[in-house]
């Protein structure tokens, strides 16, 4: 079942999403980054982004939280909607959770009129492969900084 994240899935969230940056990004960025992330940092972000809705977060609840996504509507941008995260536990991804988050995340955007979506990822990224799958296109590169180091991004969009 795929709901709005609450308070009590804080714990879970941040579980995921440093169990998935640990395989997600394997060869692309530096293992230290992934290495060093901190629970706690997640904890305190994800609280506030739930207390003050700074984001729509989805979360899938199936046998306890397995993965989530979250996005933000933009007013003055190419974009009017952005999914900022898509975490699925690792144990789970290739089962079709993913795609129903996005697919959920995406009715939302759409029941506020929003039109045009974009997520940024890193280039060469096996999620890349994810996205276009979805009908996602390649639309625009930036460099992308983790850690204190920059990497090649890519936006994917898809019109709504």
């Amino acid at each position: 079942m795929i709901r709005a994240a609450e308070l009590k899935d804080i714990d879970a969230i941040a579980k995921i999403i440093v169990s998935a940056w640990k395989t997600a990004y394997i060869g692309i960025i530096d293992p230290e980054y992934s290495n060093n992330l901190n629970y706690n940092r997640f904890i305190k972000i994800f609280t506030e982004n739930i207390q003050k809705k700074k984001e729509t977060i989805l979360v899938n609840d199936e046998n306890g939280i397995n993965g989530f996504v979250s996005g933000i509507k933009h007013d003055n941008s190419q974009y009017d909607c952005e999914i900022v995260g898509l975490y699925i536990k690792p144990e789970y991804q290739g089962k079709g959770i993913g795609k129903k988050l996005v697919e959920e995340i995406i009715k939302h955007f759409k029941r506020e009129n929003k039109k045009n979506l974009i997520i940024w990822t890193l280039d060469n990224a096996k999620n890349n492969g994810f996205y276009k799958k979805l009908g996602c296109e390649k639309k625009e590169y930036k460099n992308i900084e983790i850690g204190g180091k920059e990497y090649k991004g890519v936006g994917f969009n898809i019109l709504l």
